[in-house]
């Protein structure tokens, strides 16, 4: 069985069982848990979510995450996943409770939430934590955030790659971040109490773009400084994209 066609049996489990109103036993976790996104495979995504970037981290990857983040000073305290598809960075945390994620895709967001059930899991876009609850159609105005849990001790994740461009976008023009790797470090910063930490996997092309996004680095250099990157060999299942990892401070 091929990866597409067991996310689909994935897929099919979750919609059956949910309808049912059935419990989860511990091999369906088990077998939910093999879940990938569709990075590589076009449009052929869960529920045609599918897109060129959601590729998942794998579990290895995500322990040396952790790792780094408690080597720079992470001790607790409330953890933010901005792009968490099921979970997967949520197995290491010490304290699953502390932990808010986003995710776009229902099924991945679904799967989290299965296997993490003492997390915080939202089903839609990370612009939308800046916006004003619940029809999300303007900027919050009570501050930056209606989170709870803000403003936290980390921000963990593998967020996406590629052009900035969706439903939300244009609420977000100013600083501009043409890249949505920029827009999620600046706004995952800016989530962060002083003296946070904010640990990604990202694109190569970020860290050696050159004067490319010269704005957009010295703008997030203005609330943050780097204190740490290392450049990874290919890490996904299917692509060859060159990946790193970067840590940072929040001033």
């Amino acid at each position: 069985m091929n990866q597409l066609e067991l996310n689909h049996k994935i897929e099919a489990l979750i919609k059956q069982k949910d309808a049912r109103k059935e419990t989860y036993s511990l091999a369906d976790k088990t077998f939910i848990a093999q879940y990938e996104g569709a990075g590589g495979h076009g449009s052929k995504g869960a529920q045609g979510q599918g897109v060129l970037y959601e590729f998942y981290t794998p579990d290895w990857l995500c322990a040396k995450m952790w790792e780094l983040a408690k080597y720079h000073g992470y001790k607790g305290g409330p953890v933010l996943e901005p792009a968490c598809a099921s979970g997967r960075l949520f197995k290491d945390a010490p304290n699953k409770k502390e932990i808010t994620g986003f995710e776009i895709n229902p099924t991945s967001a679904r799967i989290a939430q299965i296997l993490y059930p003492g997390t915080k899991v939202y089903n839609q876009y990370f612009e939308t934590a800046f916006m004003e609850p619940d029809r999300f159609t303007q900027p919050y105005k009570k501050g930056l955030t209606w989170l709870s849990d803000y403003p936290f001790s980390l921000v963990i994740s593998n967020p996406p790659y590629g052009k900035h461009v969706n439903q939300y976008s244009s609420y977000f023009r100013t600083p501009q971040m043409k890249q949505m790797e920029f827009f999620f470090m600046y706004y995952g910063v800016k989530m962060l109490k002083p003296g946070g930490l904010l640990v990604y996997l990202t694109s190569s092309n970020i860290m050696r773009s050159g004067i490319t996004y010269q704005g957009e680095k010295e703008t997030i250099g203005q609330i943050a400084e780097l204190v740490d990157a290392y450049r990874l060999p290919p890490v996904f299942k299917f692509s060859q994209v060159p990946t790193d990892i970067i840590i940072l401070r929040k001033l």
